[in-house]
């Protein structure tokens, strides 16, 4: 383990505290550098929220590789026409306690197909992560206080489940 932690250490520039999760991610179950920030402009790795993302695109700018954001307390249907054209969304966690982006999420990969990104970011805690993955988030920003290769345990907690 300690190799996996210097080589993203490494990578990422995230010095020798690897337990804080600024400048990492985990994604497909990994640790990884981080590949895209939340952002207020399009630009490389870049997500906007949608209102931007739809500001960006009426004034004709490439959008190519710029992902779109929503609110938990947004209609996901907002970012359904983009679903064949945006790499990744963001959907917001602001708090633990508050389960309507799992909804928003399982909607977007599921009912809907979409096959890029779902990135989850706000209060994304260890404890969530096997529940996030289910609902269909593959990539995650945790909060700051979580240690990201610690946290890949909680995707093997259980090896069988009676829900879909």
């Amino acid at each position: 383990m300690h190799d996996v932690s210097q080589q993203v250490q490494e990578a990422s520039g995230a010095g020798a505290e690897l337990g804080h999760a600024a400048g990492v991610m985990i994604h497909e179950r990994r640790v990884v550098p981080r590949r895209w920030r939340l952002a207020t402009e399009a630009g490389p790795g870049a997500i906007v929220p949608h209102a931007t993302w739809r500001e960006l695109e009426a004034q004709g700018v490439d959008l190519s590789g710029v992902g779109v954001s929503i609110e938990n307390h947004e209609d996901a249907r907002v970012v359904r026409d983009l679903l064949e054209r945006v790499p990744v969304i963001a959907v917001a966690f602001p708090s633990w306690r508050d389960g309507r982006a799992y909804s928003q999420v399982r909607k977007i990969r599921y009912l809907w197909g979409y096959r890029g990104v779902v990135l989850a970011h706000g209060e994304v805690l260890r404890d969530q992560l096997l529940w996030m993955s289910r609902c269909g988030v593959d990539a995650f920003h945790l909060r700051e206080d979580q240690d990201p290769v610690a946290s890949l345990a909680a995707f093997s907690l259980y090896s069988a489940f009676y829900q879909y």
